[in-house]
């Protein structure tokens, strides 16, 4: 038996971002498979027990709240170590990148992209200084790195110096929510019902995510605006919120600038439950998607579960993840978006065909997938450190 910590502080309910949805997702499978382990889940607010139900998991909430650099450090260096001592943790597992600098047990991080790297710009000055500051440490630290794509994975190689064969690649998947029928069998009625609540009753395009520099909100809401004024006729729905609440890190600067009455036809709603989402998702006439940088892109994913096209993004993360399945523009390029929002909007035989392709590539994810990846990457680090982590089947990473 192996003694294993994780940090969880990033599973907030109702406030669910990738990295917390791959937490959640990955440590509920990890610690109801392999109950002949012992798992203690670290949160820096008051822990959500009943999502992780099981006797062999133990859930501690660690002081401070850690949603500022100098308190990272604290919960990190400090909280996080102390509890390490006194639950006997013979590994511990970062999955939103960080690591402990003031402990000796061994580490395994999941560093999901480097975007901070690349554009410093797209985070307040003290944020981006934080990262490039813990995340090198961390990758280097680490037994192990876990990442969410074969480009993060070679991102984190060049950047960090990193071995290859230290990094593994665990895809992300997508909810049970958006498996199945998410709309029912009345879906014709239910699209209307969904479109009612958010979009005004009319056919919409949606964009899913936090309002992040790296987002190009800024980008889609242009393309957008030049779409209305060409003829396009659908609306477009921003779901997700703001991380900061400063101008130029959320969407008011790019709506400020819609002409005309095009600013009625954007519509916003903030998160919403996964269930509800799924709705919202099956009920649009498009995903849009073309952030500059990605280290996999979830709602790419989702979109291809619940059978709604998608344009995407052709850098970074985003092609290897689409396969094929969606509708591929230059995020820099005004144009190719608008054009492709025609495109959608005019030939349902596009749409039909985009949505069987990306049914098809959303096959090949799954969370379970992903905890076992993970567990896999887990494993080996529990082996390199002299544990008794039991035996484990090797999983290929190829799509």
């Amino acid at each position: 038996m192996a003694v294993v910590a994780f940090n969880t502080r990033l599973v907030v309910p109702g406030r669910l971002d990738g990295i917390g949805w791959f937490t959640l997702e990955t440590v509920q499978r990890i610690t109801s498979a392999h109950p002949e382990h012992e798992f203690h889940l670290l949160f820096d607010r008051t822990p959500p027990e009943d999502l992780f139900p099981g006797d062999n998991v133990h859930c501690h909430w660690l002081w401070p709240p850690a949603r500022r650099p100098f308190l990272q450090d604290l919960w990190f260096d400090r909280a996080v170590p102390r509890l390490l001592r006194q639950v006997g943790a013979e590994l511990f597992v970062s999955p939103d990148g960080f690591a402990s600098r003031m402990t000796d047990v061994p580490q395994v991080v999941v560093q999901h992209d480097l975007n901070f790297e690349h554009h410093p710009e797209w985070l307040p000055n003290n944020v981006a200084r934080h990262y490039r500051k813990r995340f090198p440490d961390a990758a280097r630290q680490a037994l192990r790195v876990a990442t969410v794509s074969r480009f993060s994975a070679g991102d984190i190689h060049e950047q960090y110096g990193v071995e290859k064969d230290r990094i593994d690649v665990v895809y992300n998947g997508a909810g049970s929510a958006y498996h199945g029928v998410p709309l029912g069998v009345d879906r014709e009625e239910q699209v209307r019902a969904v479109r009612r609540r958010h979009s005004g009753g009319q056919p919409y395009f949606v964009f899913i995510g936090t309002q992040h520099p790296r987002k190009n909100l800024a980008g889609l809401i242009a393309a957008f605006n030049r779409y209305r004024k060409e003829g396009g006729s659908w609306d477009l729905l921003l779901v997700g919120s703001a991380m900061w609440r400063k101008r130029g890190f959320d969407a008011r600067n790019a709506l400020d600038g819609l002409d005309g009455d095009i600013r009625t036809h954007v519509h916003q709603c903030g998160w919403l439950p996964q269930d509800e989402l799924a709705q919202v998702l099956a009920a649009a006439g498009a995903l849009v998607f073309i952030p500059w940088f990605e280290g996999f892109g979830i709602p790419v994913l989702e979109a291809f579960s619940v059978g709604t096209p998608v344009i995407h993004s052709n850098c970074t993360s985003l092609p290897e993840v689409a396969g094929g399945a969606g509708l591929q523009v230059d995020p820099g390029d005004t144009e190719s978006v608008v054009e492709a929002m025609h495109r959608m909007e005019r030939e349902p035989g596009l749409r039909e065909v985009l949505a069987e392709k990306g049914k098809e590539r959303a096959e090949a994810f799954s969370w379970d997938r992903t905890a076992a990846l993970l567990w896999t990457c887990i494993h080996k680090a529990g082996r390199k450190a002299g544990l008794d982590m039991g035996s484990v089947p090797e999983m290929s990473t190829t799509l």
